[in-house]
């Protein structure tokens, strides 16, 4: 006959110690994942930016050194990348919009408004970044910013 010494089942405190113990390691792989997700739709975004200011540059040297008149493009119709869903000024992406305007940069603001990347282009020499600013237009936007090395945020382009 058993005993209830001699038992070799889980009692009910080793079963919640088990459930606590995973549920704090989920919580930590949800937020670790959570954050790679969030600087992986950065760097989609950054990559998509230079991209654009890249054809952008591209666009107007032809045309200087081809001896056509040189002008920035602000319509991604002139730009030579195929992106669908770009109308005008204004490409719509997974993740991102990307803004060209009237100035030598390139926006892409991610889709639910927090932050975004301005990509400023070097005149006078072909395809070289000036300078790249992360702008947080909120406070969580601020803060990822920083996180992804941006010392001091841009609040616009």
């Amino acid at each position: 006959m058993k005993t209830f010494l001699n038992s070799r089942a889980f009692t009910l405190a080793e079963l919640m110690a088990v459930v606590v113990i995973i549920a704090i390691l989920a919580g930590i792989a949800i937020g670790s994942y959570r954050r790679s997700v969030d600087r992986a739709k950065f760097a989609d975004g950054r990559s998509l930016a230079h991209q654009v200011a890249a054809a952008r540059d591209s666009y107007y040297y032809d045309r200087l050194y081809s001896g056509d008149t040189a002008v920035i493009p602000t319509n991604f119709s002139r730009l030579p990348l195929e992106l669908d869903g770009a109308s005008g000024s204004t490409y719509n992406g997974d993740n991102f919009k990307v803004y060209i305007g009237n100035v030598n940069y390139v926006r892409a603001y991610d889709n639910d408004g927090n932050y975004g990347i301005c990509v400023y282009q070097e005149a006078g020499v072909r395809g070289k970044v000036k300078a790249e600013t992360c702008v947080g237009r909120t406070a969580k936007g601020r803060e990822f910013c920083q996180s992804m090395g941006y010392s001091s945020p841009a609040s616009s382009c």
